[in-house]
């Protein structure tokens, strides 16, 4: 299957939030960030019922296995058997439950919950679905002359607020090196990454990395500045964004990742998720991340060696 049909698949039948981690685009980016990237299809009768892009990974000293990032994608509903030669164990993401029969539940390594923003609405009818606080808070950056640059080649700057970001716990990064590759490889129509920045004045307050992917753009990372939070960058930003994506003809705005809504008040994205369903939207969730046991031996040891790693981690 060449890269338009395969995308036209992914839009068709891919989950609601996430598409874009099945995208051909995105296994490029994979492999020039040096990922082992494996397209699989599944045909039943002459016509293609499932698609997979693994990314296949090695447990040094464990042996290897097959990640499919918020896939695999059939267009029938049910089991589906996909490739696991020699592999210890292939790891998925379905959108549709019935597809984990057997399967294990692992932690998350994409959001199973988000929040999503149907940006096709009258700009007047966004605003009114906001919290208040959230329309106050646009407002307040208004006032103090926030400026807001959809598509900034800053990447220095937003890379050091990233790192701080990071330092105070909001999220763990990728290299450097991984973000920079993703900005430059992901540049088409089909797929695109792109920096947006909130300044105020000479000071950066807020930057976002963002995907572009069939009718939907995806908010995939943020990161604020420690100092002038009360111009409220980021509010800004986001609405920017909105009404840019929706002048563009995207329908959805997904805020990639909230806690689910029963969360205790000590999950780590309890403020994040506040921040985000300040914002008009529709909460999604999926079954999450399972692994596929091909080898049951050796993944009971890899379970084991784990569990281990994070206790001496723990008390260590």
């Amino acid at each position: 299957m060449e890269r338009t049909q395969w995308n036209q698949f992914v839009l068709e039948h891919g989950p609601r939030s996430g598409r874009f981690l099945q995208s051909w685009e995105w296994g490029e980016f994979q492999t020039a960030v040096g990922r082992d990237v494996r397209r699989e299809e599944l045909y039943r009768d002459g016509t293609c019922v499932g698609i997979a892009q693994w990314l296949d990974r090695s447990l040094p000293g464990w042996g290897r296995y097959s990640f499919c990032p918020k896939g695999p994608i059939v267009s029938l509903p049910g089991e589906m058997v996909f490739s696991g030669d020699k592999k210890m164990f292939l790891r998925i993401e379905p959108s549709d439950s019935r597809s984990v029969a057997g399967a294990r539940k692992t932690i998350d390594v994409s959001p199973a919950h988000t929040r999503i923003t149907d940006v096709s609405m009258e700009e007047e009818d966004l605003l009114a679905a906001m919290h208040s606080k959230t329309r106050y808070n646009i407002r307040v950056a208004q006032k103090h002359g926030v400026k807001v640059q959809i598509e900034s080649s800053d990447f220095e700057s937003v890379w050091s607020l990233f790192e701080q970001t990071s330092s105070r716990g909001a999220f763990r990064l990728h290299g450097r090196t991984y973000y920079h590759r993703m900005l430059e490889s992901l540049r088409t129509k089909t797929c695109r990454a792109f920096l947006a920045t909130a300044y105020q004045e000479n000071h950066l307050l807020a930057a976002n990395i963002m995907v572009d992917f069939g009718d939907t753009r995806t908010y995939l990372h943020g990161a604020s500045s420690n100092q002038y939070r009360n111009f409220m960058g980021p509010y800004l930003l986001h609405w920017e964004l909105m009404r840019d994506a929706k002048e563009r003809g995207f329908q959805f705005y997904d805020w990639w990742g909230v806690a689910p809504q029963n969360a205790p008040e000590d999950h780590p994205w309890v403020g994040i998720s506040r921040f985000k369903r300040g914002f008009s939207g529709v909460e999604y969730a999926s079954p999450g991340t399972y692994d596929l046991v091909l080898k049951p031996h050796a993944y009971s040891l890899y379970q084991l060696g784990r569990s281990l790693i994070r206790m001496v981690h723990h008390y260590g």
